[in-house]
Order: C-alpha cells, then structure tokens, then sequence
C-alpha cells in the first residue's frame, strides 16, 4: 500500500515539470545556425622561371699519384750510399740522389772498353800508313817492271838479229818475270787493306758500343729522383748486395694526383651535350675528353663537417661501363695537390684519401628549374589565381643534386608549392607565402655553386 502510494505521488510531478518546460520554449524562437568556415591551409612556394641550368654529376673516388715510379736496379753490387733519412713517407726532391752502388767494378770495365778503343784506333792508323807505303812502293815497281820490259824488248830485238846470246834475253826474261810478279804481289796486299780496314772498322764500332755501356753502367750505379715525390716504398738497406732488375723504391709524385670517380650512369650522360662526332672527324677533330666540355673540382667532407676544396681537370673516361651498377668511371687531376696545404685546417691530398668528385658540364639554357622536394612522383603542386591548389602532371628533363628540371607541366610566372601539403587535396584553400630561401638555394643550384 506505501509503495505503490509513492509511485503515485511522483507521476504529477513529472507531468508539472514537462509542462512548464514546454511552455518556456513555446514562447522562444530557434537560436540562428552559422554556416562551417573554410580554413586556408599555409604553404610556401617559389615562382616558376625560365633560367639556365649547369647540370651537375657528384661520383666517390680515391686518391692516387697521377705517376708512380719505380726505381729498378740496371746494375748489381753492394749500396755504398743511401741517406739515412729515406723512409717510407719521406718527401723527396727532383734531382736528389736515391742511392749509389759501388762503381769500382764498372770504372775497371771502362778503363778496359777506352783501351781497347785505342787499340784498334791505333791499328787504322797504321793500315792507313801501311796503305801508303804499299802505293809509294807499287808506283816503284811499276816504274822497274816498265824498265825491264824495255829491256827484254831490245834483247829481243838484238837475239834476232844474232848479236846477243840467247841465254842473256832469256835472264832478262826471267828478271822482268819477276818484277812482275812482285808488282802483282803488292797489289794484291794493297787490295786486302780494304777488308783489314772493315774488320778494324767493324771491331772499334763494336768496342765502342762497349765502351758506352760500361759509361752508361757507371752513370747507373747512382740512381737520382726524377721529380718531386715521397716514398711509397723502399726496399734496400745501406751495404746491401742488389741485383739487376732488384725493385729499389716505390715513387710517388707530388705534382699531379689523380681521382678515378664511379657516376651513375644516367646523371653522368645528363652533363654531356650532343655531338656530331662524324662531322668533327671529317673535320679532322680528334676525339678526346676535351669536346665533353667538363668543369671538375673535388671535394673533400671533413669529419667536424668542413669542406676543403681543389680545382680539377676532367682527363679521361674508363674504357667501359660497369655493368653490375651501371656506373662509368671518370678521372681528374688535381696539379700540385700538396701546395697550399695548412694542416689540419686544409689537408694536403695524399694517396688513398677518399674524396667526391663533381663535374659540371655546359649549361642547359631557357631552362624551368624547382627544388627537388616540390616533385611528388611525377606531380607537382601548383597554386591557381584563387589560392587553391592545383595538382599538376609533368615531364622531368633533368635530375640535379637539389633540383630538377621540367620539360612540360609548369610554365614560366606559375607558383609551385615548395613545401609538403599533407594531405594534398585539389582545389583545396591555401594560404600562399613566398620562401626567398628556397629561390636564393635555387639560384646558387642551377648556377652549379651549391656545396
């Protein structure tokens, strides 16, 4: 009976309290609704322009002597001279004597070869005397054998007549017999001086020749540095027996280095433009590095992250191309690359440093270039009149360390978004603003400065 008394009780105030609540806002009209507010999103953007472009290749490479020389032993025997302080990594001078052998054996060898040279000299000289004395004696004889053959005539001439015994012509004949025999004796002498004289000829060449060689072995005992260099190797001790053909040292020479540089196939073939090669060699152009038209410089990456630079000069491309990473391998050479060193805020470039390589080829002119980050596959975002975002499909003509450039898809005047729109929804509101950064890293990219 409580029960269902309270349950009863609280019906009518339920009912009241509806009432009052519908009568409250019977006498109210509907509050006004305000329409959602489009919010414009903030971006950056650079204004697209016509400029020209230096494209760029960066390749990794290390350093080697453009020229290593090794110094061969032409002669044996003991070292006699060697300066204590040539060690490995030692800087050496043009014109510094490396080392002596003992010369002793080849100033004997020498002393021999001039000898003998004498010798045979001595010996012409005397065939030449030899040679007129024969002629003095053979025009002598001459003149004889014309007396006796006179004086056989006129015997021959009284034995006919009967006034002169027979056994008289006959001694004469024997006599001008003689005569001739010994005229023909002295001619036949003088006809071998020629041969005597080229078998004496033939041999003073030969000792000669041998005379040089044993001057030229002396010269060879002492081994002198051909140009400025440091020590790669150095193979020998002071007292040291060395043979011919021993390896003394290993060379390096300081005036030129060179990098051979490994570029991706693709970025190297954007610093090339093309090239009438057919024409050139009708023209009697010889093809070689310097029709490519390549700028170099290499670039070393400090550990505290400075950067030291050198000027370089494009010499040369690998004969082929790896086909495992399609790279093709380039080389530099940097001239004097110990020169303005100042350890160790600028490093000499040493052998085995490893360093970047960066080409530049001839500049691409009338050129659309943007910030690599605004390509977004093979999109770009462009802001139309009304501040809302385009997304815009383009051609790519060249990749370039910070930037690209476009063949299609954007023209010159256009804003292109520099900045990431996530998420990109066309036609959606953005709040425009100009990022001079991003122009001023453009201009010193497309130039071919940016680091």
């Amino acid at each position: 009976m409580h029960v269902n008394l309270r349950r009863l009780l609280i019906v009518p105030a339920v009912a009241a309290g509806a009432g009052i609540l519908f009568v409250m806002n019977s006498g109210r009209e509907g509050a006004p609704r305000t329409p959602p507010q489009e919010t414009a999103t903030p971006v950056s953007y650079i204004r697209a322009q016509t400029q020209a472009v230096t494209p760029r290749a960066l390749g990794n490479g290390s350093v080697r002597p453009a020229r290593v020389w090794s110094a061969v032993s032409q002669v044996q025997g003991r070292v006699v001279e060697l300066p204590a302080q040539y060690r490995v990594g030692t800087v050496v001078r043009e014109g510094e004597q490396l080392l002596r052998i003992d010369d002793s054996d080849y100033k004997l060898a020498l002393a021999q070869a001039d000898a003998t040279v004498l010798a045979i000299e001595a010996q012409l000289r005397q065939l030449q005397v030899q040679e007129s004395n024969l002629r003095a004696s053979l025009a002598i004889e001459q003149e004889v054998l014309n007396s006796a053959a006179n004086e056989l005539q006129r015997l021959d001439e009284l034995a006919k007549q009967g006034t002169v015994a027979t056994s008289d012509r006959d001694a004469q004949e024997r006599v001008f017999l003689g005569q001739k025999q010994a005229l023909q004796n002295l001619k036949n002498n003088l006809e071998l001086l020629p041969s005597e004289r080229a078998v004496l000829e033939a041999q003073l060449v030969q000792q000669r020749a041998q005379l040089a060689q044993a001057e030229l072995d002396l010269q060879r005992t002492s081994v002198h540095i051909p140009f400025d260099a440091r020590v790669a190797e150095m193979n020998v001790e002071l007292d040291q027996y060395v043979r011919q053909n021993d390896v003394i040292a290993v060379l390096d020479d300081m005036g030129l280095a060179e990098v051979e540089a490994e570029f991706a196939l693709e970025h190297f073939a954007q610093l090339v433009q093309p090239l009438d090669m057919k024409a050139l060699i009708a023209e009697g152009e010889i093809p070689g590095p310097h029709l490519l038209n390549l700028q170099a410089r290499v670039i070393l990456n400090r550990n505290d992250g400075m950067v030291v630079e050198w000027p370089a000069r494009f010499v040369r491309i690998d004969a082929a191309i790896d086909t495992q990473t399609r790279t093709v391998g380039a080389v530099v050479a940097v001239a004097e690359p110990y020169a303005n060193a100042r350890p160790p805020l600028r490093p000499p470039l040493v052998k085995g440093m490893y360093v970047t390589v960066e080409l530049q080829g001839p500049a691409h002119q009338e050129q659309i270039a943007i910030p690599r980050r605004a390509l977004h596959g093979d999109q770009v975002y462009v802001i139309a009149e009304d501040d809302r975002l385009e997304r815009r499909r383009v051609s790519v003509f060249l990749r370039q360390p910070g930037l690209v450039t476009l063949r299609t898809g954007v023209t010159a005047g256009e804003r292109v978004v520099v900045s990431d729109v996530i998420p990109a929804i066309g036609g959606m509101l953005l709040a425009p603003v100009e990022d001079k950064a991003a122009v001023e890293a453009l201009e010193r990219a497309t130039s071919g400065s940016a680091g």
